[in-house]
């Protein structure tokens, strides 16, 4: 993906949020970054912050399927999981994301200067989201690829 200069790139984390709501419809979205060389997700954004709070992180090895590891982060390609089913399958947190009303998923990759720097995960009832949203969503990630940089520079 190339990267997008800062003129045509999203200001803020919010405008990330707000730009994934207006073009694909979002109960719960959150922003990840790879953090300790691609070990550790670190949620650097959260629209539901009391049951995904800023600041919180994921070991990658323990906490996320190897499958959506290896595509997201590695091979720089969306996850998508369009039921419950596939949520259940990658994500150990997937009762809690069944809670807030999310059975559908679509996981895209942040990329900076060729790395895999963050994901965005844009979640929503079954069946909310298709194909044709996988596109989407790699458009606002590459917009998002500046602010996500940015914020990562900036974490203690």
């Amino acid at each position: 993906m190339a990267d997008l200069s800062r003129s045509d790139g999203l200001a803020t984390l919010a405008e990330v949020h707000e730009a994934v709501r207006a073009e694909l419809g979002v109960k719960l979205f959150t922003i990840l970054a790879f953090t300790d060389e691609g070990k550790t997700l670190h949620r650097i954004y959260s629209s539901h912050p009391q049951q995904y709070p800023v600041g919180g992180s994921k070991n990658v090895a323990s906490a996320v399927a190897a499958e959506w590891v290896t595509r997201c982060r590695d091979e720089q390609a969306p996850y998508f999981g369009p039921t419950r089913d596939d949520v259940r399958r990658i994500f150990t947190d997937s009762a809690l994301i069944e809670s807030l009303g999310c059975s559908s998923i679509i996981n895209v990759p942040v990329v900076r200067h060729g790395v895999s720097i963050g994901a965005l995960n844009i979640l929503d009832a079954e069946g909310t989201y298709s194909d044709a949203h996988i596109e989407m969503a790699r458009r606002i990630a590459q917009r998002a690829a500046h602010i996500v940089d940015q914020t990562i520079g900036e974490l203690p």
